[in-house]
């Protein structure tokens, strides 16, 4: 055996044996390891080795640092589109963009399996104004392509200064599309209510400690219009939180309505022993991007009030976000947390309408109607019972 290979063993032995001697350790004072101990060592063992053979085997040298920032990025993305991984250097600049959050774009992005998408996109913003649409792929953001961009350095590029410039290259229906837009500050649409044929159309951009009282003020002043009917429109919000869209909820409902779990345990109950301020027949719009407190509130109205949704699949996620600082200085967050409805199971799917409209469920007269128009049409007509069954639709 080579000098350099009996150095070699007994570097290797030195690293080793504290390693193991500490497990032996672990497991004389527990007893034995516990399977998912096992499991954990199984899964890291199998981690090192793919990296070792990467190292050793790839054609080019590779980048260590990119190939750890991309397996942690990888960890994340498996667990669910708001989980991510955010190095020590891009931490400070991350919470910067954070605070600013779609208020110079108005654009929701997610990325998941690698693939960057728009979630919903604000009236009156930036990105509204470049027509971008809710579903869009987003293939390559500034000249770079969003494979290997993670989500956090997207997020700060939609938050970098007012005037700065965004270009971006979509997928849609399997043809690239460019555009461009200046990030700037823009004033969000308020609580409305409007009458479309003759049905009254309560538009809640969001969720958060105005939203309630905006909607009762907009009841309030429009009792003549709102009697015993009223269409809510949540399609596109994916901003807001849930607890503002439970007390939302308390102006047209009573009773438990949900609560706050982290696996079995309940760390938040939401109920209401408060009159309703408005009862009546009502039907929710709903698409894509309608997200996380909008999904909220949805649950809530369909299972006390029996309300139906009509629209698109919902997204599918209203869970709130913890964070962890890591010994590297990098920063996990991660969906800590889901809320429910009143059955009290986490909003982890997406809500399936009642009346589900898609391109599947166009008529031959209504092929050339844009998708928004149409579900506002399908939910006038599902208020005013002139729409078919449910199943019949979603067959």
């Amino acid at each position: 055996m080579s000098r350099s290979r009996i150095v070699f063993f007994f570097l290797s032995a030195i690293l080793v044996f504290p390693l193991l001697a500490a497990t032996l350790l672990r497991a004389a004072d527990t007893g034995q390891a516990k399977p998912e101990d096992d499991s954990f060592y199984k899964y890291l063992a199998v981690f090192s080795e793919t990296l070792g053979l990467v190292r050793q085997a790839y054609v080019d040298d590779p980048n260590m640092d990119t190939l750890m920032a991309g397996a942690l990025d990888g960890t994340t993305d498996a667990l669910d589109p708001f989980s991510l991984y955010v190095p020590a250097s891009q931490v400070p600049g991350y919470l910067q963009a954070n605070t600013v959050g779609k208020r110079y774009s108005g654009m929701t992005l997610l990325k998941e399996r690698g693939i960057a998408f728009v979630v919903a996109v604000e009236k009156g913003s930036p990105g509204d104004g470049a027509a971008i649409k809710p579903g869009d792929i987003v293939a390559k953001m500034n000249g770079r392509s969003t494979r290997v961009m993670p989500l956090w350095e997207m997020q700060e590029a939609l938050a970098a200064q007012p005037g700065s410039k965004v270009t971006m290259e979509l997928i849609r229906a399997g043809e690239p599309v460019q555009v461009a837009f200046e990030l700037k500050a823009f004033e969000p649409p308020p609580v409305s209510l409007t009458v479309v044929d003759g049905v009254p159309v309560l538009r809640v951009p969001t969720f958060d400690d105005k939203t309630a009282a905006a909607v009762r003020d907009a009841l309030t002043k429009n009792g003549d219009k709102v009697k015993d009917k009223l269409l809510v429109d949540l399609r596109g919000v994916s901003s807001g939180d849930a607890e503002s869209a439970y007390a939302t909820a308390r102006l047209f409902t009573t009773g438990e309505m949900g609560a706050l779990k982290r696996r079995a345990e309940e760390l938040q109950v939401f109920k209401s022993e408060d009159r309703p301020a408005w009862q009546g027949k009502m039907v929710i719009l709903v698409d894509r991007g309608t997200l996380g407190a909008a999904e909220v509130f949805a649950t809530v109205l369909r299972q006390k009030q029996k309300t139906e949704l009509v629209g698109e699949r919902t997204f599918g996620h209203a869970g709130r976000q913890g964070s962890a600082d890591l010994s590297s200085g990098g920063r996990l967050l991660f969906t800590e947390a889901f809320y429910t409805g009143p059955d009290k199971k986490p909003l982890n799917e997406a809500l399936k309408p009642d009346l589900l409209v898609d391109e599947r469920s166009r008529t031959y007269l209504e092929k050339d109607t844009p998708m928004n128009e149409l579900i506002l049409r399908r939910g006038i007509r599902r208020l005013l019972g002139q729409e078919p069954d449910t199943e019949a639709k979603a067959a």
